[in-house]
């Protein structure tokens, strides 16, 4: 496998993986993307914090890549999808909700052969 040096960030709400009773991500661990069934990358988790979401740094919810990578336009979609979800499961949303922040890096994108 080729190191390639691209790192991304990720946010999730605590709540979600509690219920599912999944574990949290961990730094060290590797995870296969996929698409339509089919692998095509390998990431790694190179760091994760759990924090409120009227916390968490504007430099990390930028470099999440949503839409006009702006803090604002960040915090309203996230704001409006954990209200979405959280109303499913009959939780109200607050900016105390605590986030899953993890940043991973690519570690293979793989080829078709």
């Amino acid at each position: 496998m080729r190191q390639l040096e691209t790192t991304w960030k990720n946010i999730s709400a605590l709540i979600f993986y509690e219920l599912a009773k999944e574990p949290l991500p961990s730094t060290g661990d590797d995870s296969i993307i996929l698409s339509k069934d089919e692998p095509v990358a390998i990431i790694q988790t190179i760091d994760v914090k759990i924090m409120p979401m009227n916390e968490v740094p504007e430099d990390f919810a930028i470099a999440e890549g949503e839409e006009d990578r702006t803090y604002q336009y960040w915090k309203e979609t996230h704001e409006k999808f954990f209200q979405e979800e959280l109303r499913k499961i009959g939780r109200e949303f607050s900016e105390g909700l605590l986030l899953v922040c993890e940043r991973f890096k690519l570690i293979d994108a793989l080829k078709k052969t």
